[in-house]
């Protein structure tokens, strides 16, 4: 199974969704460690449902609108998703056209170099913040009597961004400092 259905559901999981608020939620919860393009969702959704994954309720909407589809994992499928996540994982690849272009840096003058840097060390310092605040909301309303409460999960994996970016800050820092020693010379 392909790890898009995977992901679907996850967020499914936690809460029947329409394949907008699928689309949503893996651009704003997942979007930082997992994109899916738009035109992904509703053929695995259509996919699900085929192979009882997910169960589509069409939802009346009050007003004079069509009803709206709401997909809801199946046991079938959250048995399936359990099955996935504590099975081994294949070592990760890290694809970061940044860190190629950093690995080409010795071809360049110092000077070209520091503004890409410095660039780089602002863009993670603004997702740090949004981690950040993100670390916060969920911890505002995280219930912490509730050990099998889904935001705990959630929370680790903002976690772990807020340490990729502090460390991703940290080596721009660091590079930049020698190119500017290389600079005074």
């Amino acid at each position: 199974m392909s790890s898009i259905r995977y992901a679907m559901l996850t967020l499914l999981a936690r809460e029947p969704l329409s394949g907008y608020d699928i689309k949503q939620q893996m651009n704003s919860r997942m979007g930082p460690f997992w994109k899916a393009g738009s035109n992904q969702v509703y053929p695995e959704l259509a996919k699900m449902e085929e192979e009882g994954l997910a169960l589509l309720h069409s939802v009346e909407q009050n007003d004079h609108r069509p009803a709206r589809k709401v997909y809801a994992i199946t046991e079938r499928g959250r048995q399936e998703l359990i099955r996935w996540t504590i099975e081994p994982t294949e070592p990760e690849t890290m694809k970061d056209e940044f860190l190629l272009k950093a690995y080409n840096s010795w071809l360049v003058e110092s000077a070209d170099m520091l503004p890409r840097f410095e660039e780089k060390q602002k863009e993670h310092e603004k997702k740090l913040a949004v981690y950040s605040e993100k670390l916060n909301e969920l911890n505002q309303i995280l219930d912490p009597l509730n050990p099998r409460d889904p935001l705990l999960s959630s929370i680790s994996v903002v976690e772990f961004g807020v340490e990729y970016e502090k460390l991703y800050i940290k080596w721009c820092q660091q590079v930049i400092e020698k190119l500017r020693k290389q600079e005074a010379n």
